[in-house]
């Protein structure tokens, strides 16, 4: 089961506008939506492994690990960042994968959520509010484009028509809110450590 078929397009447009603007001035809740995410992927993995699990089993595990992953990335906070930057990881190599149609897709998504994961430990400040631009931007991207009917929930062998369109609204969404929390914790950062007045 796709993890987009789970989730309402509204709650997507909504969480994503949020953390793609807030990511990281809502740190806690930005790391509880990673963690739900990436729970509620590997819950759904998980149920379609088990044999003659019904769609109604695959969702219930999928949204009980999801609240798992959200419970343990909000309270450990590395772990919340590291889910974070893995959930980042993946949805970049599932764009690649659409776009080019790589083989050996769960291989190339294990190898970038390591990467983003290990990143975000790494250089967290400035890479936490790059990353969570970027899923909250597609999540933005994704939500909107399901509401309107211009793209389907079902997983593509191949790139849907207008997925160049898709791609080019989030990156540009991305870079923006990217900017806007950039430019927003150094205001903040200026307005906790002041200069020192000369004497």
């Amino acid at each position: 089961m796709n993890v987009l078929s789970t989730v309402p397009p509204i709650a997507l447009l909504v969480a994503g506008f949020v953390v793609c603007f807030f990511g990281y001035r809502l740190l806690r809740l930005t790391l509880g939506l990673a963690g739900f995410g990436v729970g509620l992927a590997l819950g759904l993995t998980i149920a379609g492994l088990l044999p003659h699990a019904s769609q109604i089993l695959t969702i219930v595990v999928g949204i009980v690990c999801g609240i798992l992953g959200a419970l343990a990335a909000a309270l450990l906070y590395k772990l919340g960042v590291f889910l974070l930057g893995a959930g980042a990881g993946v949805l970049a190599a599932g764009v690649v994968i659409v776009a080019t149609g790589w083989h050996y897709p769960m291989l190339i998504r294990i190898v970038g959520a390591l990467i983003g994961g290990v990143l975000a430990l790494l250089v967290e400040r400035p890479l936490v509010s790059i990353l969570s631009a970027f899923a909250g931007g597609w999540g933005v991207v994704i939500g909107t484009f399901l509401l309107l009917g211009w793209y389907h929930a079902a997983g593509h062998s191949r790139p849907p028509a207008n997925y160049g369109i898709m791609v080019a609204c989030w990156l540009v969404l991305a870079l923006t809110g990217a900017a806007v929390q950039l430019r927003s914790g150094s205001r903040h950062g200026k307005r906790q450590h002041p200069p020192p007045r000369p004497a």
